[in-house]
């Protein structure tokens, strides 16, 4: 497929509106009130989005239930009843674009910015909010329930933001068990659907997507899941290290997910593996055995 063809597509695909029907079953499966925007209305947003966790078993059952010829993105009304009917969430491209088109149905003004991780550029996203004459940064992805402000120590206990005028980045930086870490750059430069969609498809194929990742923030704290190593961070307890149970275990207790489809997903990883490495992705040593 040519790249004039996929940006057509993408342009197309990638309208929030198309998806107001999805929005409307996360209004009422949330009980979201129909109001004008504030900062209450949206933090209720946000508080309600904040149960959709991090995940890419979806992403994965996706990209192998989908054709060459088809493109596999899970679009919001994808997102939101497969969080009703099975408690899934999404990765950050997927959150973000469904946030945006949850967040446009309400009336707030959002653009999508692309961030740069340690293992790649461009390898994250995030919302950039316009509201009452202030700018402010929403995160699903990244598990960030609650709008944040870009100004100066504007940030909650937690969160640093930081930024350099040599390359006009921002970074955001996270504290964790006495330490912080640098977590992600961006600048303020809205990206076009067709770049973002380009992003997205190769997402499907990044370091990512080679295991089984979740990941949720709720009042209990912070769990991060990654094949057979977790961490749990709780007001009493720092828990990291590796695991023998099963997966099809684990992950139905910590995140509701069925073990069917977990079982499912570990299947479809191989086999997205194995296509990957055929068509010349980078894939894990052990694929190649």
């Amino acid at each position: 497929m040519s790249l004039l063809i996929l940006g057509a597509m993408f342009t197309e695909l990638l309208n929030p509106r198309k998806y107001y029907t999805g929005v409307e079953q996360f209004r009422q499966l949330f009980g979201i009130a129909d109001e004008l925007p504030s900062l209450e209305h949206l933090t209720d947003i946000l508080r309600a989005f904040s149960q959709f966790p991090y995940e890419n078993l979806s992403k994965i059952l996706k990209l192998n239930q989908t054709s060459a010829t088809q493109i596999p993105f899970r679009l919001p009304d994808e997102v939101i009843s497969d969080h009703a009917d099975y408690k899934l969430g999404g990765t950050c491209f997927s959150l973000t674009f469904t946030l945006k088109s949850i967040l446009d149905y309400y009336g707030y003004q959002t653009e999508i910015l692309m961030a740069d991780m340690k293992f790649a550029p461009n390898s994250h996203c995030l919302l950039w909010l316009h509201f009452d004459g202030k700018e402010y940064i929403l995160d699903p992805g990244y598990l960030i329930h609650r709008p944040l402000e870009l100004a100066p120590n504007a940030f909650p206990v937690g969160i640093k933001l930081t930024y350099d005028m040599t390359t006009d980045r921002y970074e955001l930086w996270t504290a964790e068990h006495n330490s912080i870490k640098w977590r992600y750059a961006f600048r303020k430069q809205p990206v076009d659907w067709e770049t973002f969609g380009r992003l997205w498809l190769d997402s499907f194929h990044w370091f990512s997507m080679h295991g089984l990742c979740l990941s949720k923030r709720d009042s209990e704290g912070f769990l991060y899941l990654h094949n057979h190593y977790i961490k749990q961070v709780t007001a009493k307890d720092y828990i990291k290290g590796n695991f023998n149970e099963d997966l099809g275990e684990i992950i139905p207790r910590y995140f509701q997910i069925e073990k069917e489809l977990v079982l499912r997903a570990q299947k479809a990883l191989l086999e997205n593996l194995h296509n990957d490495n055929q068509k010349g992705y980078r894939v894990p040593r052990w694929v190649l055995r």
